[in-house]
C-alpha cells in the first residue's frame, strides 16, 4: 500500500523535523563548546526557514531538558530568537542564519577552514537560490558585535579579532555571492573544471595528516622496492600500490608541500571523475552532488584518497556502452590504480551491483584477474594494516533519512547505500571499505526523480557537516626536533631496535618486536634515546677475521679498581637513617624484613668529587609490590616515604627498571634495564658528574655491563645519603652493600683509556694462562704487575693469571699489551701487525638483500637465524649458523619468505589484461567458427 503523495510529503516533514530537534537538543550535552553549540542551533533554525517553517516552533522545545537540568536559560533563549526570524521572515532569514552559524562554527579555527566554511555556504546558497543578501547582514551584524565586545575587552583582544575575521568574510563572500548571482560568465569560460579548484587549494594549507608522516627520502621503507614485500625483519606490503601512490608519493615528495600537493591533485581529481560520473548516470544537479563528494574526500588517509577520487572513474567506465575490449581494460586498469587502497576491487563491484549491472559477473572477474598480482600473496602471507574513518552522529543521522527512500527508490539500491552507510559508522574491522559507497550510493540514492528535494537537501546538508565536522577536528602533524637527532645517530647502523613514536622515519632497517638481540646495532627507547647496544655483534651475519696460526688474541675479564668509601657486610653491618618496622638481623649475612607497611633504612655517603659506584650483592628471599633503591638529600628518622618528602633519585630494583625523581614533583625518567626479582642478584649502578648533574651512566646486571646516559637533573651536591625503601613482605639477605669511588674505563681491542686525579690500577684476568715475553706501550707512565709480580718490558712468564696495569694521576692510554712465545704473540690489547680489515656492501633486491663480503684474510662467518628467511651463499642454498669464507669476495643472499608467490601472480594479472584486450576477437573467432559449422552442417542435411 502506497501512502498518498501529500502523507507521505508530511510523513518526511515530520521526519526531518525530529531529526533536527533531535540533533539540537543532544548538542548541549555533547561537551561542545558555547560557540559550536551555538551554531547547530542556528543551523537547525536556518534548515527550518527554509523548508519547514511552520513546525520550527518545536526547537525551543527540545532544549527543555538541557534547561531545566542546567539552570541555564541562554540557549533556550537564542532557540527562541532564531524560530522567531525563522517562522516571521522565511526563507530571507535563511542566509543570515546559516552564515552566523557558519561564522560561529569556525570561530576558532584558522583561516583555511573559515575560507572553505563560506565556500561551501556560498555554493550551497546559490543552489538553493536563497538571497545572498544575509550573508552581508551577517558581516554587519558581526561588526556590531565585534564593536561592543572591544569597548570591554579592548580592540586587540582575541574574541575581538575572531569577530572581525568573521565580519570580512562575511562581507567578502557575501558581496562576491551577490555578484556571481547576478552575472553571467562567458560561455567559452571552462565552468566545470575551475569549480572544482577552490576546495583543493584549501588541502594545500591543511599541513601534513599523520598518516603520510613517512612520505620522506630520509625514510628507509619509504626507498624501499615496491614489488618487494619485505624489508629486512619486516614484512611490509606495498605491491598494491604500484601503479598508484607508490609513484605519485616519489613524485611528489621532490616538490615544496609535497603531500599537500598530492592532497590536492586527488581531492580535484574526485571532483572531476564524480562530475563525469554523475552526468553520466544522468543526475540533473551533477554540480551540486559532485561538489559534495569532492568536499567528503578523506584527504588525512592517502590510500583511501586515492581509491576514492579513482571510483567514480571506475563507475563511468562501467556504465559505458563500449567496445568490451576497451572498456574492460580501462575498468581493470584503473582498478590497478585504485587498489592503492586494498580494499578498493570489493568497492568498485558493489558500486556495480548497485548500478545493476548485467556485465558485473564479467567485471568482477576482470577487476580481481587486473589485481591478482598482489591479491594472491596478501591472500596468504597478509595485507597492509588499514586505517580508520571516524565515525559521526551526522553520518548516523543519515540512516533514518535513507530508509525513507524504501518506498522511492529501487530496493538494491537503497540496501546498498543503507548497509555501507551502517557498516561505516559501526566500528567494524574494516569499515573504512564502506566510506566510498556509502558516499557515492547515498547520493546517487537521494539524485532520483522520485525523491524529494526536501529529502536530498537533508541528505546533502548532513553530508556538508560531515565534511565540515572533518576538516574541523582535523589535526597536522608536526614532526618533533628529536626524530632527525635519532635519525642522524643511527643513519649508518645495520639494525636498529625502535621503541619511540615514528618508527617509518628510521633512515635504517629497525624493528618493533624483539629479534636475536646481536643482531640489533642500536636501541631507541621510548624517551628517544639512543643507546648503543653491547651485545651487538652484527646483521643479518657477523664476521670474524681468522688469523693466521702465530698471532691470537687474549680473551678474559676486565676489571677497573675502585675507591671503597662505605662497605657494609655482615662483619660490619651500621645504619644511620631506618624506620620502625624494618627488622635487620647479621647472624647469616644481611637479612632486611620490612614487617609491616613500606619500610626504609639509609646511610650517610661520604663527599666525593666525580663519581659514585653502588654495589648490592645478596639474594631475595621473598618479593613483593615495588622495593627501590634510592640516592636522598635531607633524609631523616622521620622522613616520609609513602610518599616521599625529601629530595630523591629512586632506581626501582623491578623488571621495569624505572628511573624517578622526587624534587618538587614528580619526574619520570628514562628506565634501566630490568633487575632481577628472584634468587640472587649481583648489581652495580654508575653515577658520574657532567656539569653540576647527576648523570646515570651504566649498569652491571649479574655480571652484564648495559651502557646508560641518563641525566638525572638531581644536582651532583645533593647526593647525601643512599637508602632502601622495601614495601610489605619484601625480605633480602645482603652479602654487602658497597659505595665506591671509580674512574671511568674505555677499553677497546686496540687500546685502554683513563684519566685519574690518583693512583688507580685496571686489572684483567685472562680465560687461559698466557706464557712468553711481555710487551707493552702506554702514553702516560704505568707499571705493569703479572701475577703480582712487576714485570719490565721483555721480561718473560708462564702460567700468567693476572695482569695488573698501574698509573698516576693523570691521562693513559695503553696501546699494546702483548706476549710473544715461539714466534707466535698473543695480543691483550693493541692493533694487530696485519691489515685485519674487511668490507661489506649491502644492496636492497626484489625480495630479498645481498650482501658482498670482501676481505684478504679468511672469516668466519655466523648468520643471524630469522624465521623464515633463507640465506645463499655464493648461490649455493645455505642452511647453516656458520662458515669459513676464504680469502677473496663472496656473495651472501638473503631470500625474503613468500616472495616467490608475486611470480605466477603477476602472470595471471597479465594474462587477464590479455584476455580482455583480445576479448572481442576471441568472440568473434568463435561465432565465425561456429557459422562456418552450422553452414557445414547444412550442407550435409541438404
Amino acid at each position: 500500500m502506497t501512502l498518498p503523495l501529500n502523507v507521505m510529503d508530511r510523513t518526511i516533514s515530520y521526519l526531518v523535523a525530529i531529526i533536527i530537534d533531535v540533533v539540537v537538543g543532544s548538542s548541549p550535552f555533547l561537551g561542545l563548546s558555547t560557540y559550536e553549540t551555538l551554531a547547530i542551533i542556528l543551523l537547525g533554525s536556518a534548515i527550518y526557514s527554509l523548508i519547514l517553517t511552520d513546525l520550527s516552533i518545536s526547537l525551543p522545545a527540545s532544549l527543555v531538558p538541557f534547561t531545566l537540568l542546567s539552570h541555564s536559560y541562554f540557549f533556550l533563549a537564542i532557540s527562541s530568537l532564531s524560530v522567531a526570524l525563522s517562522f516571521y521572515l522565511r526563507d530571507k532569514a535563511t542566509a543570515f542564519l546559516l552564515a552566523l552559524g557558519v561564522s560561529l562554527l569556525v570561530f576558532d579555527l584558522n583561516a583555511g577552514y573559515q575560507v572553505l566554511g563560506f565556500i561551501i555556504l556560498v555554493g550551497v546558497l546559490a543552489y538553493l537560490k536563497v538571497d545572498l543578501r544575509g550573508i552581508v547582514a551577517n558581516g554587519i551584524f558581526l561588526l556590531l558585535v565585534a564593536s561592543a565586545v572591544a569597548i570591554g575587552q579592548g580592540i586587540d583582544s582575541a574574541t575581538v579579532n575572531a569577530l572581525s575575521d568573521g565580519a570580512y568574510y562575511s562581507l567578502f563572500f557575501g558581496v562576491l555571492g551577490l555578484v556571481i548571482e547576478n552575472s553571467r560568465l562567458p560561455r567559452r569560460f571552462p565552468r566545470i573544471p575551475l569549480l572544482f579548484v577552490p576546495y583543493a587549494l584549501v588541502t594545500l594549507g591543511l599541513g601534513i595528516p599523520p598518516e603520510y608522516y613517512w612520505w620522506s627520502e630520509s625514510s628507509f621503507v619509504f626507498r624501499a622496492n615496491p614489488l618487494s614485500l619485505w624489508v629486512p625483519v619486516i614484512y611490509f606490503p606495498q605491491v598494491n600500490q604500484i601503479l598508484g601512490s607508490w609513484p605519485l608519493a616519489h613524485l611528489f615528495v621532490h616538490l615544496p608541500l609535497g603531500v599537500n600537493v598530492y592532497m590536492a591533485l586527488l581531492t580535484y581529481i574526485s571532483g572531476v571523475g564524480s562530475y563525469l560520473m554523475f552526468k553520466k548516470l544522468g543526475v540533473r544537479q551533477a554540480t551540486l552532488f559532485s561538489l559534495v563528494y569532492q568536499v567528503l574526500s578523506p584527504f588525512p588517509h592517502p590510500y583511501l584518497l586515492l581509491g576514492y577520487a579513482i571510483l567514480p572513474f571506475t563507475v563511468y567506465l562501467m556504465s559505458l556502452n563500449a567496445r568490451k575490449s576497451v572498456k574492460y581494460s580501462a575498468i581493470m586498469l584503473t582498478s590497478v590504480v585504485g587498489s592503492s587502497f586494498p580494499l578498493f576491487p570489493v568497492s568498485a563491484i558493489v558500486m556495480g551491483a548497485f548500478l545493476r549491472r548485467k556485465e558485473l559477473p564479467w567485471i568482477g572477474v576482470a577487476i580481481v584477474g587486473a589485481n591478482a598480482f598482489w591479491i594472491i600473496p596478501y591472500l596468504v602471507l597478509g595485507g597492509p594494516s588499514l586505517g580508520e574513518i571516524s565515525s559521526s552522529l551526522t553520518l548516523a543521522l543519515l540512516l533514518p533519512v535513507l530508509v525513507v527512500t524504501a518506498k522511492l527508490e529501487d530496493k538494491v539500491k537503497v540496501l546498498t547505500a543503507l548497509v555501507s552507510l551502517a557498516y561505516l559508522v559501526s566500528g567494524l574491522p574494516y569499515s573504512e571499505l564502506a566510506y566510498p559507497v556509502a558516499i557515492m550510493s547515498s547520493l546517487l540514492l537521494v539524485s532520483g526523480e522520485g525523491v524529494k528535494k526536501v529529502l536530498a537537501g537533508v541528505t546533502i546538508s548532513l553530508l556538508l557537516v560531515t565534511a565540515v565536522f572533518q576538516v574541523g577536528s582535523y589535526h597536522p602533524l608536526t614532526i618533533p626536533p628529536t626524530i632527525q637527532k635519532i635519525s642522524k645517530e643511527v643513519e649508518n647502523a645495520t639494525l636498529v631496535w625502535w621503541n619511540y613514536s615514528y618508527p617509518l622515519l628510521s633512515p635504517v632497517p629497525f624493528n618493533t618486536s624483539p629479534v636475536v638481540t646481536q643482531g640489533v646495532q642500536y636501541v631507541v627507547n621510548s624517551q628517544g634515546e639512543v643507546l648503543p647496544n653491547p651485545k651487538y655483534i652484527g646483521f643479518p651475519a657477523f664476521f670474524k677475521v681468522i688469523l693466521p696460526d702465530n698471532l691470537s688474541r687474549a680473551n678474559g675479564t676486565w676489571v677497573p679498581g675502585v675507591y671503597p668509601l662505605l662497605t657494609l657486610n655482615s662483619s660490619h653491618f651500621l645504619w644511620n637513617y631506618k624506620s620502625d618496622g624494618l627488622l635487620v638481623n647479621v647472624s647469616k649475612g644481611v637479612l632486611i624484613k620490612s614487617e609491616i607497611g613500606v619500610q626504609f633504612i639509609a646511610w650517610r655517603i661520604p663527599n666525593n668529587e666525580s663519581s659514585l659506584l653502588v654495589s648490592l650483592n645478596g639474594s631475595w628471599i621473598s618479593y613483593f609490590g615495588n622495593p627501590i633503591l634510592f640516592l636522598g638529600y635531607n633524609v631523616s628518622n622521620q622522613s616520609s616515604v609513602t610518599p616521599i618528602n625529601f629530595t630523591a633519585l629512586t632506581l626501582w630494583l623491578t623488571n621495569n627498571g624505572q628511573v624517578l625523581l622526587y624534587s618538587k614533583g614528580v619526574h619520570k625518567l628514562p628506565s634501566g634495564y630490568p633487575i632481577p626479582t628472584s634468587g640472587q642478584f649481583s648489581l652495580n649502578f654508575y653515577l658520574e658528574k657532567q656539569g653540576n648533574f647527576t648523570f646515570l651512566t651504566g649498569e652491571t646486571i649479574d655480571g652484564e655491563f648495559h651502557p646508560l646516559d641518563i641525566n638525572t637533573t638531581l644536582p651532583w651536591n645533593e647526593i647525601g645519603s643512599l637508602g632502601l625503601i622495601l614495601p610489605l613482605k619484601n625480605e633480602l639477605n645482603f652479602t654487602q652493600i658497597q659505595v665506591s669511588s671509580f674512574v671511568p674505563v674505555n677499553i677497546t681491542q686496540n687500546w685502554i683509556y683513563w684519566n685519574s686525579s690518583k693512583q688507580f690500577q685496571v686489572a684483567f684476568y685472562p680465560s687461559t694462562a698466557l706464557n712468553g715475553t711481555v710487551y707493552y706501550k702506554s702514553s702516560g707512565s704505568i707499571s705493569v704487575e703479572i701475577n703480582g709480580v712487576r714485570a719490565e718490558n721483555g721480561s718473560s712468564f708462564t702460567k700468567v693469571s693476572n695482569i695488573t696495569l698501574i698509573s698516576g694521576p693523570g691521562p693513559v692510554n695503553v696501546s699494546a699489551l702483548y706476549f710473544t712465545y715461539n714466534k707466535s704473540a698473543t695480543y691483550v690489547v693493541g692493533a694487530l701487525p696485519i691489515n685485519t680489515t674487511y668490507q661489506v656492501k649491502t644492496k636492497q633486491l626484489i625480495g630479498g638483500e645481498e650482501l658482498i663480503v670482501s676481505s684478504h684474510l679468511p672469516l668466519n662467518m655466523t648468520i643471524i637465524p630469522i624465521k623464515g628467511i633463507g640465506y645463499k651463499v655464493d648461490g649455493s642454498p645455505f642452511k647453516g649458523l656458520i662458515t669459513e669464507l676464504s680469502p677473496g669476495t663472496h656473495v651472501i643472499q638473503l631470500v625474503y619468505p613468500g616472495e616467490v608467490f608475486l611470480i605466477p601472480s603477476l602472470y595471471v594479472s597479465i594474462l587477464s589484461f590479455v584476455i580482455a584486450l583480445l576479448s572481442e576477437r576471441v568472440g568473434e573467432g568463435l561465432n565465425e567458427i561456429r557459422r562456418f559449422v552450422g553452414i557445414i552442417l547444412d550442407k550435409i542435411e541438404s
